[in-house]
């Protein structure tokens, strides 16, 4: 009987402690402070043990299907990228002020990927992405995006350790014909909504590369479209014509970014084909934009050639030609 009178006293008086220690306010919340040990233990534990139990019943379906990667990768770079990185990003605003700092997803890991058995991987991560982590930072996307969007981004996850910084670039580009609900319309983008061509996976990536370029220009961002342009590439621009990337720096480079900042582009026709190893992209659009203060309103027809080498799709030529629409109506 006093064994048991001792039990409830000790009982009794532990949890009299833990609640004033709850109501005390002395607990640090502030996420630049890390947790106790035993309380990181704790919240480790229960996350870990909860998804475990959690995805069970999930069964992935086949991640290989190349068109689940170019459809995962803008949303990656849309929605995760902030806090989980891209290949040549150690860190970023969001990374470094989140508690617990989320993992980079760029860098193979054991810790977050659980690489030993890729079904468990691939589980795990599509029901965070589902239902995410209270407490955490870790968003749920299932409210907003269906399971056939989710398995998408998981199949980009599955292959992005690998990736290149060229490479993360052209499969993450989103294009007018991209779905989904950041979606923004050919105005605001500066993509037309020309009939996307029937291409097969690998052609879809090239026209992607390019895509990435044009969009890297009209963000000001020159190291991205740098990358994305061989070494020896030949562009005819303006009646004269640059003969690597290096003269492409040196002259027409800036004054292309400041130009294409402030335009709008309307793809108009859209034509892609293959020859031998390389693809050709066919571009006809109209631009409106303003050159030296003053409106104009441009046809433009682009010739691009792309070829695959060990830094993913590159462009080998570029031709522009544009003429005042004015004059042809």
């Amino acid at each position: 009987m006093k064994l048991l009178r001792a039990v409830l006293l000790v009982a009794f008086a532990t949890t009299i402690g833990a609640v004033g220690f709850l109501y005390s306010g002395l607990y640090p919340m502030g996420a630049d402070t890390p947790h106790t040990g035993p309380v990181y233990w704790a919240l480790e534990t229960l996350r870990e043990r909860s998804i475990a139990r959690a995805i069970r019943d999930i069964e992935a379906p086949d991640l290989s299907d190349p068109q689940l990667l170019l459809a995962g990768g803008p949303d990656y770079n849309d929605m995760c990228a902030g806090c989980h990185l891209k290949p040549g990003r150690s860190a970023s605003d969001l990374s470094q002020g989140l508690y617990p700092q989320p993992p980079n997803l760029a860098e193979a890991s054991d810790d977050h990927s659980h690489a030993h058995d890729p079904a468990i991987s691939a589980a795990r991560q599509f029901w965070i992405i589902k239902h995410g982590i209270k407490a955490s930072g870790m968003a749920a996307f299932g409210p907003t995006h269906d399971d056939e969007r989710i398995w998408a981004l998981v199949a980009f996850l599955q292959k992005l350790p690998e990736l290149t910084p060229a490479q993360y670039q052209i499969l993450t580009a989103r294009d007018a014909a991209d779905s989904g609900a950041s979606r923004q319309s050919h105005s605001d983008t500066g993509h037309g909504e020309a009939p996307k061509p029937n291409l097969d996976p690998t052609d879809q990536s090239a026209v992607k590369a390019l895509d990435a370029f044009t969009h890297a220009l009209r963000s000001g961002d020159a190291e991205s479209a740098l990358t994305l342009l061989s070494p020896q590439v030949l562009i005819y621009e303006g009646g004269g014509a640059e003969r690597s990337r290096d003269e492409y720096l040196d002259h027409h480079l800036k004054a292309d970014m400041a130009f294409l900042s402030q335009a709008r582009i309307d793809i108009r026709n859209r034509v892609v084909q293959k020859v031998g190893t390389a693809v050709v992209v066919l571009t006809e659009s109209r631009i409106e934009a303003s050159s030296q203060d003053q409106p104009v309103s441009l046809l433009n027809t682009e010739t691009a050639v792309l070829e695959f080498g060990a830094e993913g799709w590159q462009i080998t030529h570029l031709h522009w030609s544009s003429r005042d629409h004015a004059s042809t109506q």
